[in-house]
Order: C-alpha cells, then structure tokens, then sequence
C-alpha cells in the first residue's frame, strides 16, 4: 500500500524533485513508524527515540496536513496556516476515528492506530490526487 501511495502522490515532471519530497517523506515516516511498532520493545535509546520522533510526525502531523490538502486549495492558505490546521486536524480526527473504531470491536493497539492513521493518508491523498476538482 506504501508503494501505491507513493505512485500515486507523485506528479511526474522532468527532473523537478519538489513533487517528490512530500511522498518519500511520508513513506520514509511511514515505514520507520511500522519498524518501531514491530520491533520487541526494548531498552534501547535508539529505538525509543526513533519511535518517539517518528511516531509523533506520523500521528499528529500527516494526517491532519493531507486532510488540509483535502479541504484547502494552496492559494487559500499559507503554509503556516496549513502547519497549524494540521496538528488540530490531527488532534481531532485520530482520537475520534480510534473511538468509533473500538466502538465497532477493533482493539486499540499500535497497529490499529498505525493502519487507520495510514488509510486517512493513503485516501486523502488519492482525493487530492485524482478526484479534487480546481476551483
């Protein structure tokens, strides 16, 4: 699914490297917050703060910037406007989409948060992408 995220974030266009750097990001994010998940907890400082740094970005900042990229045009905005909505966004629709999710009889554990925090980012982006229509 990382792999399809990706395909379809990016915007090919010459040798520009700009529409690139937001998907490898958020993949590289991605991919280090499911490691951390899955490795044993340990004592290890590495590991902690790698699970710390990432798993903070990953849960309280992608979530709520794509979803500003959902309900906001770039010129309506700026970019520190955009910062700001999407730790609020963040705060508000991860918490609420957990409850309803343990409402439904899935469990909440870091695999459950990390997966819908995923589908939040992985369908926002295919909105942006393919379906947003320009105003």
């Amino acid at each position: 699914s990382l792999l399809l995220f990706t395909l379809l974030s990016m915007k090919f266009s010459g040798n520009n490297l700009i529409p690139y750097i937001l998907p490898i990001a958020t993949v590289a994010f991605a991919l280090s917050t499911l490691v951390t998940i899955l490795i044993p907890y340990q004592d290890n400082l590495v590991v902690q703060t790698l699970r710390i740094i990432s798993g903070s970005v990953f849960i309280l900042f992608l979530p709520g910037y794509f979803l500003t990229r959902v309900f906001f045009q770039a010129s309506e905005i700026d970019s520190l406007e955009r910062f700001a909505l999407s730790f609020a966004l963040s705060i508000a629709i991860v918490p609420l989409l957990m409850f309803y999710a343990n409402l439904v009889g899935l469990p909440i554990t870091a695999l459950s948060v990390y997966g819908i925090t995923l589908t939040i980012i992985i369908l926002s982006s295919i909105y942006t992408q393919f379906l947003k229509r320009p105003l």
